[in-house]
């Protein structure tokens, strides 16, 4: 998989992502089912969850100055997950809101910056190796998976008091996988800029992409906050949970792995429209008829065009309207003011929403969410 020369650099890279990634596969789809399990309502859960995307918002900012100012990524990197594993240890023995949203803000201050950072340590660290950044973030879909499976099967067999645990033990292997992992100083790039981010970020074209992102990370807050409590309710199990949740990421993979270049030959328009067309289908799919196990499975192949073939699109969107110099800044807005803002607007609303209307009906408002998004992108295209 990897050549002699960048094994010592790339399995620990490799191994870390897998980790990491590894603890989000437990804590996004069943911690939610653990909150409840314990008796918090779901706009206290909407709340918490909500957490970890807005301060995505601010936090990574912070952290990319402090590697910046320090000039150590690895040791930067290392002081965040070491935060976060401590943070996370206080949840096992937690069952109070007030609590629990304080050491969830805790553990966001560490928590939404390190897989920025990891990349960023990631990319430097193959700059002169023939190893592919996707290969190396393919560790982190595959320990997904693999959390998502494993944890569904021990929920399964042992209840949701499993999930606190299996998180703890996942981030401490990867606070021991970060004392392997290579160093490479941070290099400060002294070209002078001949134009200004904000003058990039204000150009039409620009305010539209992050808009429609923003909607689109929007239209996922109640797939990705209470899509396993949703099919809990219908019946499903916790080993049928967690096969779903791995469907929809394996599928995700193979698109990441084998169509980066294919996607190209199409027109951009054309391919976020699709995005937003099967985003409608998907969410009123699931709300309305998620006790279809093979919809259920329809829904989840559509996870690859409304979440991978979207975020495929935005990296490149991000290229190209943003210099090489000012890319670093436009995933940063695009992180923040999509994935954190829109996702964790999304989040808190939908945990407010949930208990009033009910499952059916707010993912039904996610596809109108899909479908005002597909209705812009629509209109700005005939000016």
């Amino acid at each position: 998989m990897f050549s002699e020369k960048s094994r010592p650099i790339a399995w620990p890279l490799f191994f870390f992502y897998f980790f990491f990634c590894a603890v989000v596969g437990v804590m996004m789809p069943y911690i939610s089912m653990y909150y409840k399990s314990i008796g918090l309502s779901a706009s206290e859960i909407g709340r918490l969850m909500s957490t970890f995307t807005l301060s995505g918002i601010l936090v990574p900012h912070f952290w990319g100055w402090l590697t910046a100012k320090v000039g150590l990524p690895k040791r930067t990197l290392q002081l965040g997950i070491l935060g976060c594993f401590i943070a996370v240890l206080p949840f096992n023995w937690s069952d109070q809101f007030e609590t629990l949203w304080l050491l969830t803000c805790t553990m966001a201050l560490f928590y939404s910056a390190l897989i920025p950072m990891t990349d960023s340590l990631t990319v430097r660290s193959i700059r002169h190796l023939d190893v592919p950044y996707t290969r190396l973030r393919a560790g982190g879909s595959i320990g997904y998976v693999f959390a998502v499976t494993s944890a569904g099967f021990l929920i399964g067999k042992f209840g949701t008091a499993v999930v606190i645990p299996t998180m703890c033990v996942f981030m401490g292997l990867a606070v021991v996988t970060s004392f392997f992992l290579k160093e490479q100083a941070y290099e400060v790039n002294q070209q002078k800029a001949t134009t200004s981010f904000f003058s990039l970020l204000k150009h039409p074209e620009s305010l539209l992409f992050f808009g429609l992102a923003f909607l689109a990370f929007m239209s996922h807050a109640p797939f990705n906050v209470f899509f396993a409590v949703h099919l809990s309710n219908f019946g499903y199990s916790g080993e049928h949970i967690g096969l779903l949740m791995a469907l929809g990421v394996v599928i995700e993979i193979f698109l990441f792995l084998f169509f980066g270049n294919t996607i190209k030959r199409f027109d951009v328009v054309h391919v976020i429209i699709l995005c937003f067309v099967c985003g409608i289908v998907r969410w009123v799919l699931i709300g309305w008829f998620a006790s279809v196990v093979w919809v259920v499975i329809f829904t989840q192949l559509l996870h690859c065009v409304t979440f991978a073939l979207f975020h495929m699109v935005s990296i490149e969107q991000i290229r190209r309207l943003f210099p090489e110099r000012f890319a670093g800044q436009g995933q940063a807005m695009y992180s923040a003011f999509a994935i954190g803002l829109g996702g964790g607007l999304g989040m808190v609303i939908t945990g407010y929403l949930w208990e009033w209307l009910g499952g059916a009906w707010v993912f039904t408002l996610a596809a109108c969410v899909s479908a005002l998004a597909l209705t812009i992108l629509v209109i700005s295209q005939r000016r």
